[in-house]
C-alpha cells in the first residue's frame, strides 16, 4: 500500500531466557527484525511520555536495522537503553576505562 508504519514503543524487553523461548519470543522479535530491515516505505519509532524501551525490544527497533527508513523520537520523559536499571548498577567501570569512554562521548 506504500504506506508509512508508525511504532508506539513502550515495552521492557526480555531476557532470552528458557521462558522467553517457550513463549517464542525471540522468534517474533527476530520476525520484526527481517520485516523492518525489508521495509521499502519510512519507519516511525516513538517513545511515549514515561515510556520505556530496554534490553531485547531496544534492539528489535533499533534504527540501524534500515538506516534509511527508520527514524526514532522519544519524548523527553521516556526512558531506553539496552539493559535494565538493574543490570547498570552492576556495570563496573575502571577509572581508565571510564575516561575513555568519556572522552570517545
Amino acid at each position: 500500500e506504500g504506506m508509512p508504519c508508525m511504532i508506539f514503543a513502550n515495552w521492557r524487553g526480555f531476557s532470552g531466557g528458557s521462558r522467553d523461548m517457550a513463549g517464542e519470543i525471540l522468534k517474533f522479535g527476530a520476525m520484526i527484525v527481517d520485516a523492518l530491515r525489508e521495509y521499502e516505505n519510512p519507519v516511525y519509532i516513538y517513545l511515549p511520555p514515561h515510556g520505556e524501551l530496554r534490553g531485547g525490544s531496544w534492539v528489535v527497533v533499533d534504527p540501524t536495522i534500515n538506516e534509511e527508513k527508520m527514524s526514532m523520537f522519544a519524548d523527553p520523559d521516556s526512558r531506553g537503553g539496552i539493559l535494565e536499571p538493574a543490570g547498570i548498577t552492576e556495570v563496573k567501570f575502571r577509572v581508565p576505562d571510564q575516561l575513555k569512554v568519556m572522552h570517545r562521548i
